[in-house]
């Protein structure tokens, strides 16, 4: 297990705290906040270690997805439970990673790995920068717009996903 693959792990075992800080309430937010940033600043490092000292890997691709979406949608799922975030929103985030996991799962099924692109890179920032605003307690209306803004590119970031892909879909090869 190398040093990048070591930094995901570390970034599912941070939900933990992060999710049990927001539940508890906002007394507890800065903390949160604080675990959160280093748990997102894992996601910075371990692509750089990686790709800077030649170990990227299919496993570490897998980690850094799967880690990112575990840390993602937990304090979204705390977010909700202390309505800081509507159902609607966390349902559709949470049902676009599933969908874009499965593809993801039958891809590697046929010794495929395919790393996020752009738009899912950018996805992950702004629900990053979401989540931020949210501790931060940034002004309801100024939440409520980047919600909608986050949702708009999380969905064409599936929607691109799969087109990018269509061919290895029906079989071919491109």
């Amino acid at each position: 297990m190398n040093v990048p693959n070591l930094l995901s792990l570390s970034r599912i075992i941070l939900v933990i705290p992060i999710f049990i800080l927001t539940v508890l309430g906002e007394n507890f937010y800065f903390a949160a906040l604080i675990v959160f940033i280093v748990a997102s600043l894992t996601d910075l490092f371990d692509g750089l270690i990686a790709r800077r000292t030649k170990q990227v890997t299919d496993l570490g691709k897998f980690l850094d997805q799967i880690s990112d979406k575990i840390l993602i949608n937990s304090i979204f799922v705390a977010m909700l439970s202390v309505n800081l975030l509507p159902g609607w929103f966390v349902a559709l985030i949470i049902s676009r990673d599933i969908y874009v996991s499965g593809l993801r799962m039958y891809l590697a099924s046929r010794n495929l790995v395919i790393p996020a692109d752009i738009l899912g890179k950018i996805k992950t920032v702004l629900e990053i920068i979401l989540i931020i605003l949210i501790y931060l307690q940034v002004t309801a209306f100024f939440i409520n717009i980047f919600v909608y803004f986050t949702l708009i590119i999380s969905l064409l970031s599936a929607v691109n996903y799969t087109l990018k892909n269509t061919s290895y879909f029906k079989g071919e090869t491109k």
